[in-house]
């Protein structure tokens, strides 16, 4: 029996070099998403009316915010937390609010967070959270009270990514 043997055909180098740089790219675009893939940074929330700047807190992610389009309430001072339900907090000023707290990355998907806490100071309402980024400019939260069901969603914008419009 006579075993032949079969050498591989070769690639002529321009089609090399194109493979190669395929490879390249889309080995970008998937390792860029994947890094992109983060919501830490600053966000305007509310549909512009705050900016909260979410950042790691150990193995989790917080948020406070940074700026008011309205800092100042009718009485011309800084807003505080006046609605906050513990007497003992009512004094603290809106801005440097830590608002989020406890999000937790999802194990079975990478653009989502869960078990985490959303206060809102204009109600003085705390709220289960859970947030998705459906973009690397376009983070969605989910605020609800025990049931995901009865909740609401608000999407929040990356800042520096809108243009404004005339």
């Amino acid at each position: 029996m006579v075993i032949q043997y079969f050498a591989p055909r070769r690639i002529p180098f321009p089609y090399k070099a194109l493979l190669t740089i395929a490879c390249g790219v889309c080995f970008n675009l998937f390792a860029s998403r994947a890094i992109g893939a983060s919501p830490v940074g600053l966000w305007y929330a509310e549909g512009g009316a705050a900016k909260v700047q979410v950042f790691p807190c150990e193995s989790e992610l917080c948020g406070k915010v940074v700026w008011l389009r309205s800092p100042l309430g009718e009485d011309g001072c800084e807003l505080r937390d006046d609605k906050n339900p513990d007497a003992s907090l009512r004094s603290r000023e809106i801005v440097g609010l830590v608002v989020l707290t406890g999000l937790k990355p999802d194990d079975a998907d990478h653009a989502a967070w869960s078990g985490g806490t959303i206060y809102d100071p204009a109600s003085g309402y705390t709220f289960s959270c859970i947030a998705r980024l459906e973009s690397d400019n376009r983070l969605f939260f989910r605020g609800y009270l025990g049931i995901r069901l009865f909740g609401r969603t608000t999407t929040w914008t990356r800042v520096g990514t809108t243009k404004c419009q005339k």
